[in-house]
């Protein structure tokens, strides 16, 4: 981590430096004094938050829910680049990726012509539907599945783009434990297939999607993700929906009464409804979950519905400086969440589980070069 910020810092230093050359054609210079080339920003979200479970007053503290560092630019016309490092998370290195784990994206972008786009390196897996599409600050209480999802993987992607759709196919590499068995890990693949796309002059957006894991050499595991957002004016309602298979423990939901990794099927839906009021932006959002567990208890049970979960949240964004472009994305959020889980199958005996969560916060997302 100090190496990483040694040569940050060593790169805006000898930037001052080299002043006397702001009209030099040399590909540092020109990273240094282009704005197309070279962007800089910190991604910022610090909230106040509250929880209450069963009534039980359990937390009130101030926490750093973002801090991230963004490199990105254009170095020539169809050449892209974007390396975005998190600043609040462990810095663990990963074996097969060769990346810190808090590297979401490090990634190279290539337009061949305007139909293709290819993208090499670390970068986002592409899922469907529009909750997994937000900016993690975006999004306050997720879906179980997005909550859970290994969401940045190493791969190359290859875009087809067609009139207001885009064709998107993925090969990355898969390891995560929910997906790939031990034994197997070390040369796992996933194939992903994402249409983004805009019908009826944007009436309507899609982000449907599906992917296929390798969890052994004989088995693999499938995922389909699907979005739909309906856009009349300043109002916009989005409906998600994930269903797929992975290996997940959750003792912790169900009181260390499943303490080992369970083949589950998991689904969640949610629902958002937002309206634009310029600079106030509130939203309400559902969202229900079930995890089905397909792996025997010792008596003899087995496939059941584990539990499911349901909720609802009421958010308020204020934007004050939108006219400013320095200021734009500063943002102040309240946020009200009741949430509540039943226990079925196994687990019918567990005393349902009720949660209100409360925050305020500020998120800005501000240009530093």
């Amino acid at each position: 981590m100090r190496k990483f910020f040694f040569a940050f810092f060593a790169i805006l230093l000898i930037a001052g430096a080299q002043a006397q050359y702001r009209n030099s054609e040399t590909v540092f210079d020109r990273l240094v004094w282009n704005d197309e080339m070279l962007n800089i920003k910190l991604d910022t979200r610090n909230d106040f938050r509250t929880d209450f479970n069963n009534g039980n007053f359990d937390n009130a503290s101030f926490q750093a829910h973002t801090l991230k560092l963004w490199v990105s630019g254009e170095i020539v016309p169809g050449v892209r680049y974007r390396l975005r490092h998190r600043l609040n998370k462990p810095q663990n290195p990963l074996g097969r990726d060769r990346l810190s784990s808090a590297t979401d994206q490090a990634w190279i972008q290539f337009d061949a012509g305007e139909r293709w786009t290819f993208t090499v390196g670390k970068q986002s897996v592409q899922f469907g539907t529009f909750e997994y599409d937000y900016n993690p600050a975006d999004v306050y209480v997720p879906t179980m599945c997005f909550d859970d999802l290994d969401a940045y993987k190493m791969g190359i992607n290859i875009a087809r783009h067609f009139g207001n759709q885009t064709l998107n196919f993925q090969v990355i590499n898969s390891d995560a434990p929910q997906f790939a068995s031990p034994e197997y890990a070390s040369r796992a693949l996933a194939g992903l297939l994402l249409w983004e796309g805009k019908l009826f002059d944007n009436l309507i957006g899609t982000r449907w999607g599906y992917g296929i894991f390798q969890h052994s050499g004989d088995k693999c595991l499938n995922w389909i993700t699907v979005g739909t957002q309906l856009n009349l004016g300043k109002f916009t309602t989005e409906l998600d929906y994930y269903f797929g298979d992975r290996y997940m423990n959750y003792s912790s939901v169900v009181d260390g009464n499943r303490n080992f990794d369970a083949f589950v099927l998991d689904q969640s839906v949610s629902l958002n409804f937002k309206y634009d009021f310029g600079k106030w932006k509130p939203f309400i959002k559902g969202v229900w979950n079930q995890r089905y567990d397909k792996s025997p208890l010792d008596g003899g049970i087995s496939h059941f519905v584990a539990y499911e979960t349901s909720g609802v949240q009421a958010v308020v964004e204020y934007y004050p400086f939108l006219e400013n472009k320095y200021m734009q994305d500063l943002r102040f959020h309240a946020m009200l969440a009741y949430n509540t889980t039943d226990f079925k199958g196994a687990f019918a005996h567990l005393e349902s589980q009720n949660s209100v969560t409360a925050l305020v916060g500020m998120r800005w997302l501000f240009k530093a070069k």
